[in-house]
């Protein structure tokens, strides 16, 4: 994906059509499409001068785990700040706060290929009960 604007949206639709057609419910797919949808924005507004392309990868664990990873070429480990400034910096605040609601995780992991990131987000429960 191009790390521009137009493919926040794009990131976001696709993520739900992935996870609509592998049954999750509706609030978790609500819940991954809003973090990847920030994630991928975070991508374009600040890793996007470094990073021209940026991917989305999605994954069921065995144990039901939904695992969604956004990758980026920038050096920047992100962190979430305390607080929000004009211009933003509500998105890794808002991610850790939709993944501690949900009892997940978040990881940053660095990839030693491209000097760049992914940055890890696992949610419990993914699959509904058949």
């Amino acid at each position: 994906m191009i790390s521009t604007a137009e493919h926040v949206p794009l990131a976001r639709r696709e993520t739900a059509k992935v996870l609509a057609d592998w049954g999750l419910s509706e609030q978790l797919m609500d819940t991954a499409c809003l973090i990847v949808s920030e994630l991928v924005t975070n991508v374009v507004r600040h890793a996007a001068l470094l990073s021209p392309t940026a991917s989305v990868t999605l994954a069921v664990e065995e144990q039901g785990t939904l695992v969604l990873a956004v990758a980026d070429a920038h050096p920047l480990k992100p962190r979430p700040l305390p607080a929000a400034h004009a211009l933003g910096g509500r998105g890794l605040f808002l991610v850790d706060a939709l993944v501690g609601e949900v009892g997940g995780r978040v990881e940053v992991v660095r990839d030693a290929v491209t000097g760049g990131k992914r940055i890890v987000i696992s949610l419990p429960s993914a699959l509904v009960p058949a």
